[in-house]
C-alpha cells in the first residue's frame, strides 16, 4: 500500500484517539478541523512533544501547541492550576504525546506489523529549531521551529479558543 493511502486511513484514528484522550483524561472537549499533508519544511510552535516509532514503517508522532495550551492541559491533568511552564508541564505534554502515539501504534500494528515506540521527547522555548537531515536550520525569534524534508500529516484541533496540531511523519522502512 502506498504511504498516501496509509496516511488517509490513519487520519480518522488520530482524530478519534486524540478526541477520546482529551475528553476522558484532560476533560476538554475538542473540535477538529481538516487533516492534510503539510509540504512546508517548517512548523512553528512553542511546544513540541514527540514520540518516534520503528517497524515496517517508521516515523514520528508529534503534538504542536502553545505554552498557554500546554499549561491548560497540564493543569487539567494534575487537577491544580499551574501558572508557569515547568517540568510538570513538560511531563504532561510528554504523556499526552505518548498516549496518542501508543494508540496510533496499536492501530497501525494491527495492519502493518509490530512497531516499537521511543520515550517521549518534549522541547519548549523560543528561538530554537529542530532540523531533519538535509535541511538548513534558521533560528526563529518568536517560536520553536521543527524542520523536516518530508511532509507531515497534520490534524488540527481546538479547545477553549486554543488551537493545536497532531502531526505524523511516516516512511516505509527498507
Amino acid at each position: 500500500m502506498d504511504l498516501k493511502g496509509i496516511m488517509d486511513g490513519i487520519t480518522l484514528d488520530i482524530k478519534e484517539t486524540t478526541k477520546i484522550l482529551f475528553e476522558t483524561m484532560i476533560m476538554l472537549d475538542l473540535n477538529y478541523g481538516d487533516a492534510s499533508l503539510i509540504d512546508e519544511t517548517q512548523i512553528k510552535t512553542d511546544v513540541i512533544g514527540m514520540v518516534s516509532f520503528t517497524g515496517q514503517y517508521h516515523g514520528v508522532v508529534g503534538i504542536f501547541c502553545s505554552k498557554k495550551f500546554a499549561l491548560k492541559v497540564a493543569s487539567s491533568m494534575l487537577m491544580m492550576e499551574l501558572e508557569e511552564f515547568n517540568n510538570d508541564v513538560k511531563d504532561a505534554v510528554g504523556e499526552v504525546s505518548n498516549m496518542i502515539a501508543g494508540n496510533i501504534k496499536t492501530k497501525m500494528s494491527e495492519k502493518y506489523g509490530e512497531m516499537h515506540l521511543s520515550i517521549p521527547i518534549v522541547i519548549a522555548g523560543e528561538g530554537l529549531s529542530i532540523t531533519a537531515v538535509g535541511n538548513v536550520p534558521t533560528v526563529s525569534d518568536t517560536a520553536l521551529s521543527c524542520f523536516s524534508k518530508d511532509p507531515w500529516l497534520m490534524t488540527y484541533f481546538s479547545a477553549e479558543k486554543e488551537k493545536f496540531g497532531v502531526g505524523l511523519l511516516l516512511k516505509e522502512s527498507k
